[in-house]
């Protein structure tokens, strides 16, 4: 496992956030309209460019049915490699 102290909550709120609309099935399209944000604000918080409010937290939980301290727990950092490897093929 990935040591926990290498990581940053946003590093981990982006890893987070890409694990669990990754897993749902859901593009980053199909997010953003279930939280009412646009695309390309779901890619930026994908990739770290911007750090949510608390609001807009709970509307992605919610979208992902799941409760929003989810996506800032460092459960999902194994799979940092695999979400690349996934993420070189397309």
């Amino acid at each position: 496992m990935i040591p926990v102290n290498e990581y940053i909550i946003q590093e981990v709120f982006c890893i987070n956030l890409k694990w669990y609309r990754y897993n749902r099935g859901l593009t980053q399209e199909e997010l953003a309209e279930l939280c009412n944000l646009t695309p390309k604000y779901i890619s930026d918080l994908e990739r770290g460019k911007f750090c949510p409010s608390m609001a807009k937290l709970q509307d992605i939980g919610r979208a992902l049915n799941i409760h929003p301290y989810e996506l800032l727990k460092p459960d999902h950092l194994d799979d940092v490699v695999e979400f690349k490897r996934v993420d070189e093929r397309r």
